[in-house]
């Protein structure tokens, strides 16, 4: 939405925002939609994309939880949001590849091939870590032997499995599919499988606040 605007608005080629003289050339848009949503960080609201995520590890590096007790399964709630944050950082350190020029990168490079492997790896380690803590950390309650037993834990359960599935999806595309159906492109499917993931997760958050005194 911020890049539609900014786009709109022609902001970059306004010399109330920008210095426009003979050294300065003029911005060329590209599509509001890009690849992935990753690819938003050569864009106008790149900052806007690692401060969001910035945001979101500090969070998470923070957040405490609850502490794994005997006979539960999997890892903490601090355990599992130190490593979502971990792999959040590694997003935006390592920032995404692309096989074509952005023609609207406003930054002074593109990550090589190699750089793009390990950002994929981060992504993707970040979206099922977030997916395991809504399908087991999220439907833990008081007593042990009630796990899954609540009538919100359902949700928790089909929203973290929604992001497995775009997971293997995005993966599957990008490995077999990608390079043999270059038209699969033009529908963005990474961005709108990684969109639904993101909403998946806000939704079993958002249900897990609302219901928190079900733990």
């Amino acid at each position: 939405m911020g890049e539609y605007i900014i786009s709109q608005l022609d902001l970059l080629n306004n010399p109330w925002f920008v210095k426009t003289n003979e050294c300065y050339q003029v911005y060329t848009y590209g599509s509001p939609f890009k690849a992935s949503i990753s690819h938003y960080y050569y864009s106008s609201v790149g900052e806007i994309f690692t401060g969001a995520l910035g945001t979101v590890a500090l969070f998470l590096f923070c957040y405490k939880g609850h502490p794994l007790r005997k006979s539960e399964f999997g890892l903490s709630d601090k355990v599992m949001s130190k490593l979502a944050a971990f792999f959040a950082l590694g997003i935006v350190a390592f920032p995404t590849t692309s096989k074509h020029c952005i023609e609207d990168n406003l930054r002074v490079f593109t990550s090589s091939f190699n750089t793009g492997i390990i950002h994929f790896a981060f992504a993707g380690l970040f979206f099922v870590t977030l997916a395991f803590i809504s399908i087991f950390n999220f439907r833990r309650t008081k007593k042990v032997s009630e796990f899954g037993t609540k009538p919100a834990h359902n949700i928790y359960k089909y929203c973290g499995y929604v992001m497995l599935i775009c997971v293997a999806l995005i993966l599957i595309y990008r490995v077999f599919l990608r390079d043999q159906y270059e038209w699969l492109d033009s529908i963005y499917p990474i961005l709108i499988l990684e969109t639904i993931a993101l909403i998946a997760f806000g939704v079993s958050w958002l249900t897990k606040g609302k219901v928190y005194k079900d733990f």
